[in-house]
């Protein structure tokens, strides 16, 4: 909170254009709430009480306002051109505050005074910009997380064409692999493959610019010509469905693609980071999931304290207690980065699949002989793995085996 006889800005922000109402200090507005448009002539206006507030107090104000996404960045960027320090409330407590009075009501204009009580007297974080490298992997893991998805819908759509066309060739081979996909590309219905009979295939693999893996192409053209040979399609090699199928391959390809790019883009630029070396020295985490994890952690100085950053990542105990009931073992809040805890649970899980013993693993191991589910005892050593990397990035160390 801040001390309450300083002068705030509390803006209510929407998408180009925000609520703003000046204080003097707690419980003193200097005037109604106003509506400014997210643009230099608009915030002129803003500025100007700005001006007022510190000749009247003999203080510049503070901008405090909601924590909006994009929708927040104009008036960020313009508190910082005018030298003002900005602070962010979450939208959850200025909601508690909204709900705690007698009769809520939320108003564009009302939710102003809302923001300015949050400031006044709950917790707030004061906004720093990221640097321009932090600024550009959180970009990059954002954008290669769309990418992602994107990925996904489209391997499930190709799947669903390829069981019509090529049923049971995902017993035969792994589909996504580059010659699978080569073929059904090349040929299209397996009737095709299977007048081309083994060696003109193994010919066709021979000249193809394509990683075949430990089989030689001989052995991968006698195997996908025996599935042709035995496969029962259901449909013409003149279908229509043939030709869904051969759209869905492009544009999987187009999204391989278009997320490789976007992970080596990602890795290289979190290569430039000091502590992208201590992330990547974890077990089970490679030079992908350490360039994440520094993207979604962000500048370590941000946060004074691991609680800090664990809240951050939602990963903190819910507590509830109430009389004989002392709120312990509740879930996580989950009121933090999605991300994050995503990525971190996929770092627990590479080091039980590839057996690491380490400090987390005997954490899980006990938290699993106590009684918990497999996700609750992974949720809890997540937790664990990333007061681990806190006390790494503090003290300059790397992961103890």
């Amino acid at each position: 909170m801040i001390d309450k006889e300083t002068p705030v800005l509390a803006f209510d922000v929407s998408k180009g254009s925000s609520h703003c109402q000046a204080f003097y200090s707690f419980g003193k507005p200097s005037g109604r709430p106003i509506r400014v448009a997210h643009c230099k002539s608009g915030m002129a206006a803003v500025a100007e009480i700005a001006e007022t507030l510190t000749i009247q107090t003999g203080k510049k104000p503070k901008v405090i306002l909601e924590s909006t996404g994009v929708y927040s960045e104009p008036v960020l960027a313009w508190a910082e051109s005018v030298g003002l320090e900005a602070f962010l409330v979450s939208p959850l407590e200025s909601a508690k505050v909204r709900k705690s009075k007698i009769r809520p009501t939320k108003t564009d204009a009302l939710d102003c005074g809302v923001i300015a009580e949050v400031a006044y007297t709950r917790s707030l974080r004061r906004h720093t910009p990221r640097s321009l490298l932090y600024s550009r992997l959180y970009s990059l893991s954002r954008r290669r997380a769309v990418a992602v998805g994107r990925l996904v819908q489209s391997k499930g759509q190709y799947l669903r064409n390829l069981d019509s066309v090529w049923p049971l060739f995902d017993k035969a081979c792994d589909p996504f692999s580059g010659f699978a996909m080569f073929c059904v590309k090349k040929y299209r219905h397996p009737e095709r493959l299977r007048r081309a009979g083994k060696s003109k295939f193994a010919n066709v693999l021979a000249n193809a610019a394509i990683k075949l893996g430990p089989a030689s192409r001989e052995a991968i053209a006698e195997r996908l010509v025996a599935y042709a040979e035995d496969a029962l399609s259901g449909c013409e090699s003149k279908s229509a469905s043939v030709d869904a199928l051969v759209s869905s391959l492009d544009e999987l390809e187009h999204d391989m693609a278009a997320a490789d790019e976007l992970t080596e883009r990602l890795i290289s630029a979190a290569k430039g980071l000091p502590c992208f070396p201590q992330i990547a020295s974890i077990d089970g985490v490679g030079p992908t999931l350490a360039s994440l994890l520094c993207a979604e952690i962000g500048d370590p100085s941000r946060f004074s304290s691991k609680r800090g950053l664990v809240a951050y990542a939602g990963l903190d105990p819910t507590i509830l207690q109430s009389g004989r009931n002392g709120g312990l073992h509740y879930s996580i809040t989950k009121k933090g980065n999605p991300f994050l805890r995503e990525y971190l649970f996929l770092a627990v899980q590479n080091m039980l699949i590839l057996k690491r013993e380490n400090s987390v693993t005997e954490f899980y191991a006990k938290k699993k002989s106590s009684g918990l589910c497999h996700k609750a005892a992974a949720t809890a050593a997540c937790r664990k793995l990333l007061a681990c990397i806190w006390g790494m990035l503090r003290s300059g160390t790397f992961f103890e085996k």
